[in-house]
């Protein structure tokens, strides 16, 4: 076990924050979350697609399977390009990898990995808000806003994409004179997407994931025995830098007015999904990419660091991939020098996001082509989604370019061992 002087503050306790801390654990080093809410799981969120790679990575914390009742193994991807549908085999990834991609309610996701801290659950306080960070020459202290303070030696902000961590973080560097912030590309919303939770209802097609293309407009549906999950995609006239934006209640009405001709499965129109809805969110869908992840003691991960729209399903499993490198180096650090000045943080950190910075570049461009393919506003663009790459890629060869390009040579924990899951597509040592 590494000695005990190290302590990471985690500011945010999504499925990042507690990824971070899972690992962290099982790695005997310190820590402790901050999640502003009352609770970390909560009844509201969105289905997460987990690709194969985030099912080892899982499964390496403690040899037990991601699983649980609520969990949803994809079986096939209809796509339904308001009239024709062709298919598209989910079952392959499993096949190729020896893990399944599966569809977890958010909700579920996030009481899973909470679950997976076992004692350590202790170590995440809920409702608690932070105001400011303070960087010294040993350590960080947190300020909360109800007057507390957490000390450590780190701050890892993985507090979304409004990421207040981030914004401090920001802040310190400029009242040093290291305004990097100045040189950021904004993060821009093309997109809005409504997100939403519907209960099963007789005309859906369990165990089957569909997808709708069409101009300006997509959407993704899948469902389990209990639960709908779906997400609603439409072009901005405009692009926006009001990442913040609250959708009024005739503004939601004027959204699902303008679906409710479609067809979102064959036998299932989104009027009628959206009247059996437990849940929806309307929001816009921000892209892009923060070009500094950390500065002094403090570094980010997932939202609050890469930002890209869910069409891909790779957000959480990119976020996922980030945590377990930043915590496989500070692992290594930690082994040989259990009091680490800021200078090696600073260079671990330089590490960790210049690896994954270029990494997640690639996959911000995946996602960003795709949902520029699936909202088609051109005949061109139409053309090449939906008539040419059905047609060039069978679906062996498309899980086999995405199992050889983006999955198999990601992460594991390095200090965990265990025998791997294997299928046609080896998984490279990383």
């Amino acid at each position: 076990m590494v000695p005990g002087k190290f302590r990471a503050i985690i500011i945010g306790g999504g499925p990042i924050g507690l990824a971070i801390a899972n690992g962290l654990d099982r790695a005997g080093l310190d820590f402790v979350i901050l999640e502003r809410y009352p609770a970390i799981a909560s009844d509201s969120g969105a289905g997460i697609m987990l690709w194969p790679h985030t099912d080892k990575t899982t499964t390496r914390l403690d040899g037990t399977p991601l699983r649980s009742s609520s969990i949803f193994k994809y079986l096939s991807d209809k796509f339904v390009p308001f009239g024709s549908i062709s298919h598209f085999s989910f079952t392959k990834p499993q096949f190729s990898h020896g893990y399944p991609c599966m569809n977890f309610p958010r909700p579920a996701l996030v009481q899973t990995l909470f679950d997976g801290l076992g004692a350590a659950k202790t170590k995440v306080r809920t409702g608690a808000n932070i105001d400011n960070i303070e960087m010294t020459e040993k350590g960080v202290r947190v300020h909360l806003h109800d007057g507390g303070i957490e000390e450590g030696s780190i701050v890892i902000g993985a507090d979304g994409v409004h990421s207040q961590t981030r914004a401090i973080m920001q802040k310190l560097a400029e009242q040093a004179g290291d305004d990097f912030a100045k040189d950021e590309d904004p993060i821009v919303s093309s997109y809005q997407i409504m997100y939403g939770r519907a209960k099963c209802l007789p005309n859906a097609e369990i165990g089957t994931f569909y997808e709708t293309h069409g101009t300006y407009m997509s959407s993704q549906v899948s469902a389990d025995k209990k639960r709908m999950h779906f997400g609603i995609y439409r072009k901005l006239p405009n692009p926006t830098t009001d990442l913040k934006k609250e959708y009024s209640e005739d503004e939601v009405a004027e959204f699902v007015e303008a679906f409710s001709d479609v067809m979102v499965m064959p036998r299932l129109s989104f009027a009628e999904l959206y009247k059996n809805c437990e849940w929806t969110k309307l929001v816009n869908q921000p892209e892009g990419l923060v070009k500094r992840w950390h500065y002094g003691r403090i570094v980010l991960a997932g939202d609050s660091s890469t930002m890209m729209t869910a069409a891909a399903g790779m957000g959480v499993n990119n976020g996922i991939q980030s945590a377990v490198l930043l915590v496989n180096k500070l692992y290594e650090l930690l082994s040989v020098n259990s009091e680490p000045d800021t200078q090696a943080f600073e260079r671990v950190f330089e590490e960790y996001q210049n690896t994954r910075r270029e990494q997640s570049q690639r996959i911000c461009g995946l996602a960003a082509r795709m949902i520029r393919t699936n909202t088609w506003d051109s005949y061109m663009l139409w053309f090449l989604g939906d008539v040419v790459f059905p047609w060039l890629f069978s679906d062996e060869k498309l899980i086999a370019k995405a199992g050889t390009d983006l999955l198999r040579g990601m992460y594991k924990f390095s200090f965990i061992e265990k025998d791997l899951q294997s299928g046609k597509i080896p998984w490279l040592e990383s």
